[in-house]
């Protein structure tokens, strides 16, 4: 897991925009408007990584000399993996917690919901909010 930096071509077609990375010849994706266009390139790139593993091309970081079209730019498209998981990933598990008896008591009188004060506690413990 990690970051991962490569340039895309958006190509603008009405409101909606195409998008193809300059490093790759088989990531192609769209999306309705600008903001949904650049997930999905985030969320094309995510699922060619298992595809290159070890054999990633080097990103062209000097995109900016290529030339394009009037209803093209060139950008930069960031993937974080880790948050890309936290956004497409909602599933839930089920995991045992052991506690002392009085303090599962004291919880339940509180009305406390186990699994939020589980996952918050989890979440500020890895400096991930």
């Amino acid at each position: 897991m990690g970051k991962y930096y490569y340039p895309a071509l958006f190509s603008r077609e009405g409101d909606k925009y195409n998008v193809t990375f300059i490093d790759f010849d088989n990531i192609f994706t769209y999306g309705d408007d600008f903001d949904d266009a650049y997930y999905m390139a985030q969320d094309a790139l995510y699922n060619m990584l298992p595809e290159y593993k070890d054999n990633l091309p080097q990103p062209t970081f000097d995109y900016m000399k290529i030339k394009v079209k009037n209803n093209e730019f060139i950008t930069m498209v960031c993937l974080d993996v880790a948050e890309h998981e936290k956004k497409i990933s909602g599933r839930t598990v089920n995991t045992t917690v052991t506690m002392p008896e009085w303090l599962k008591n004291l919880a339940d009188l509180k009305g406390l919901n186990f699994s939020k004060v589980l996952q918050d506690g989890l979440k500020k413990e890895l400096n991930l909010f």
